[in-house]
């Protein structure tokens, strides 16, 4: 354990190299991620449960690595990869509780449709973690899980809402993990600790099993320290076909340029800043958001310098309609609207076996949620319903308009003749702990349009006295429908140049 091989960032690929060698190494692994978690989580809090049979599995899976290694056969892609899961997603041998009080004793018969995929690839589930409650929010609070801190700062939070997977991940407490995103929330943490997070194409990871938030904008996905990891492990959860045979709509073309030519739109309109009415507060946030342009686009510029093989391509705002967060909230996000339906089908479902609650309204009722982590999402068909279902003219006119959305977006790429688009994930760095969001998020396009988009390390904000490494700063990478892929590549690239990612000091 104190050779130099344990002194790096595991990755999937030197894991399973180490194998081939010594099959001790996958308990040892874990061992190691055990002890890490026994002496650094107590205050990050970025896990609600930890498997306490995950070494046992480990010990026998060294057994099956001894029988492999003997037939000289490869590894399945996963094979004892400690992984750890957002607590939202269904597991027969723990609790799934979406961070909730209410819902600590939930229980399923049996794994989420992921997660059987995830152990036939031969991942041992290590711990499942904290999120936001409810998966509602970007700050990872919850009544069960407490408040996550960001492992580089932890005046500030993780992001979210798969915080817990994110500052887990950073703070080196498992392999990979995954999570999910319905507006930011695979992204949101990558960018604030330094960790890649990739949202798959709408549909091409199956949601069964899961808590839901909105059918329309959910999707599960992958998140790692390199985006090889994160590819491998998306290679694993995705479904067979990718999804496509389920869709009927029209799949968009992915562009196969001659030898290794990219052509990257740069959205401008995603680099500047919202505005505050409180002075103090828009100043800060100007300071936090000319640190972020800086550090976007001098990694830009390395890119460019670096892969002449790259060329940027200046997006304007009027080029293409209102596409900001404010906009795309207010007049194309489903949460209010999907949320009760979704959430009590799952509750009321036969994959759950036990569960003190079978609807949203029991919930609310039995007031063990956390007031300060809600959202209007939470309390909105339970005031409302009339306005607030998935038959109301409200909601309608969301998917209308998320239709148009989305021909706006592929017009934009057509024109520009681009393979994706780049842009800061957050416009200002993480929040610090009390605040009741996260302001500056950009991820909603690519929730709302059903695209992949990843997040990678772009860098990190100057040092202080509670961040000696300053905080992370995150680069997202949207694509073309379909194309998650041709995405992964792009983003490898870029991340082989810029060579962002730094492990966080744990004291």
């Amino acid at each position: 354990m104190n050779s130099p091989a344990w002194q790096i960032e595991m990755t999937i690929t030197k894991f399973h190299e180490m194998l081939c060698i010594d099959p001790t190494v996958g308990p040892e692994l874990v061992n190691k991620y055990l002890e890490a978690i026994k002496q650094h989580d107590g205050t990050l809090k970025s896990l609600i449960t930890v498997n306490h049979t995950a070494l046992k599995t480990a010990i026998e899976k060294a057994t099956e690595t001894v029988k492999f290694n003997q037939a000289n056969k490869p590894f399945p892609s996963l094979h004892s990869v400690p992984i750890i899961l957002k607590d939202n997603y269904g597991t027969a041998d723990l609790p799934t509780s979406a961070g909730v009080k209410a819902l600590q004793n939930l229980r399923t018969k049996d794994d989420s449709e992921v997660v059987s995929q995830l152990r036939a690839a031969g991942a041992i589930i290590l711990a499942k973690a904290n999120l936001h409650e409810f998966a509602l929010q970007g700050i990872t609070l919850s009544s069960l899980g407490g408040q996550t801190l960001n492992p580089y700062d932890k005046t500030r939070t993780p992001g979210g809402s798969s915080g817990g997977t994110g500052a887990a991940l950073a703070a080196n407490f498992g392999l990979v993990g995954c999570g999910t995103d319905t507006m930011n929330s695979l992204r949101s943490p990558a960018s604030a600790c330094g960790i890649v997070g990739f949202r798959p194409s709408t549909g091409s990871v199956s949601g069964v099993g899961i808590v839901p938030v909105s059918q329309t904008q959910d999707t599960a996905g992958p998140m790692g320290r390199t985006v090889k990891d994160v590819r491998i492990l998306y290679g694993a959860m995705k479904r067979p076909g990718g999804g496509k045979v389920d869709s009927m709509e029209v799949s968009e073309e992915v562009i196969h340029r001659s030898g290794h030519q990219v052509r990257i739109g740069v959205l401008e309109a995603f680099f500047h800043p919202e505005s505050y009415t409180d002075t103090a507060v828009h100043l800060e946030y100007m300071a936090e958001n000319q640190i972020v342009q800086d550090i976007i686009r001098s990694s830009l510029e390395f890119i460019q310098e670096q892969d002449a093989d790259i060329t940027l391509v200046p997006i304007i705002p009027s080029s293409h309609p209102d596409w900001s967060y404010e906009t795309l909230f207010a007049q194309a996000d489903t949460q209010a609207f999907e949320f009760k339906h979704y959430l009590d089908e799952f509750l009321q479902s036969p994959l759950v076996s036990s569960t003190p609650h079978r609807s949203l309204e029991s919930i609310a009722r039995s007031s063990e949620f956390d007031r300060q982590a809600m959202t209007h999402v939470f309390s909105a068909a339970l005031e409302d319903p009339g306005t607030f279902s998935l038959t109301s003219e409200a909601y309608r006119s969301r998917l209308e308009y998320i239709s148009s959305l989305r021909e706006s977006v592929n017009h934009c790429f057509d024109r520009y003749d681009i393979d994706a688009l780049v842009y800061p994930h957050q416009t200002q760095l993480a929040v610090r702990i009390g605040a009741k969001k996260q302001s500056g998020r950009n991820g909603v396009l690519a929730a709302l349009t059903g695209r992949p988009a990843i997040c990678i390390p772009a860098g990190r904000s100057p040092n202080t006295a509670s961040a000696v490494l300053g905080v992370p700063i995150g680069m997202e990478l949207m694509g073309r429908r379909w194309g998650d892929d041709e995405l992964l590549d792009i983003a490898e690239r870029a991340e082989g140049i810029l060579k962002g990612r730094v492990g966080p000091i744990l004291h």
